[in-house]
């Protein structure tokens, strides 16, 4: 009976988000066009008033940004490679700061409606906050975006913003900045392009090119590891805080034995946390609880600049280590046990 229920149940959640990606919308899409504000809570009000389903007023809201909001354009970076156009964001967060004793969120959702132009964060940011004055709830994901899927990409890092949003008790992934246009390499232009893909896209489809900080967003059961980890482990949104200059291992992905004991370093120049960088959201999170993470503290050591870590592996359930630096995620190494590595990973790796 329960086996059914759950069945029951889960074919119910596919055919509503698959109502939700299938919907028309064209209604929506052309009354956002004529709307313009500059104050969040009256923006949102105009946008969601005229409605009354949750997926309608975050339709609105997610259509009014990719129609109003441009990409704030930095300096074309040298490319040797052919003009493409590719979803693109800042290596770093821009600064909202309009002098307001305000939450971060409404000040950056002020200065994006005042410039209409933003990066990853604001677009973000600015979603929330519409989201915040219609009563939906939404959260600030941040991770890794993947711009290209046929390359495997070194630099592993916490590079983009996106969001999750909650309609009618279910969490949906969305990316209102990917979905607003494209940046033309090497000219660095914006190109004003919607796509409808990345408006609650499938989890197991989003993962491919949006890895989160938090893995309990990315709303899978069964948590892929990207290719990279081959590479590099995953440097956390925390990494950047801290002078970090060396790590070991090198690699992403560590091969275990029941009984063995791994080793970790972490090396850092003399200095201070960058606080101009906010806290990982991780730790408000539910993975602290999860028994497939591992938190690593680092040892007593004899230098000041080097940390050491060590993990005994005494259960297969663990597969995913992070390394803690002050209390903060900088770090994350994907564990397999070698009696698995010769099975495929039934969801495989992206």
């Amino acid at each position: 009976m329960k086996v059914l229920l759950t069945i029951w149940l889960l074919l119910l959640l596919i055919e509503v988000h698959s109502q939700n990606r299938t919907a028309d919308f064209s209604y929506i899409d052309r009354k956002v066009q004529s709307i313009d504000g500059t104050d969040p809570e009256i923006l949102s009000q105009q946008l969601t008033t005229p409605y009354q389903t949750e997926i309608e007023k975050v339709r609105a809201i997610f259509r009014w940004i990719t129609e109003h909001i441009a990409y704030f354009k930095r300096e074309p970076p040298n490319r040797k490679k052919q003009k493409k156009l590719v979803p693109y964001d800042f290596d770093y967060p821009i600064v909202y700061d309009t002098g307001a004793l305000q939450p971060l969120t409404e000040r950056a959702a002020l200065k994006v409606l005042h410039d209409k132009k933003a990066v990853c964060e604001g677009y973000a940011r600015l979603f929330k906050s519409l989201c915040d004055h219609a009563g939906i709830r939404s959260e600030i994901i941040t991770g890794f975006a993947r711009t290209d899927p046929s390359i495997v990409q070194a630099r592993f890092r916490s590079n983009h913003s996106w969001n999750a949003v909650r309609i009618d008790s279910a969490w949906y992934l969305l990316d209102v900045t990917w979905a607003s246009g494209v940046i033309i390499f090497p000219t660095g232009e914006f190109l004003k392009y919607y796509d409808d893909y990345y408006f609650l896209t499938p989890p197991d489809k989003f993962i491919k090119h949006h890895y989160p900080d938090d893995l309990h967003w990315a709303l899978l059961d069964e948590l892929p590891a990207m290719n990279e980890f081959r590479q590099t482990p995953y440097r956390q949104r925390s990494f950047v805080k801290y002078p970090i200059i060396n790590f070991s291992p090198a690699t992403g992905l560590i091969e275990a034995s029941i009984g063995d004991t791994l080793r970790f370093e972490l090396e850092t120049e003399p200095g201070q946390r960058n606080w101009t960088i906010s806290s990982d959201s991780l730790w408000d999170g539910i993975d602290q609880r999860n028994p497939m993470f591992a938190y690593l503290q680092p040892m007593s050591s004899g230098s000041s600049n080097k940390q050491y870590y060590l993990f005994p592996v005494v259960s297969e359930d663990i597969q995913w280590l992070h390394l803690m630096y002050n209390n903060d995620a900088v770090l994350r190494y994907r564990l397999k046990i070698k009696k698995d590595i010769a099975k495929e990973n039934k969801n495989g790796t992206y």
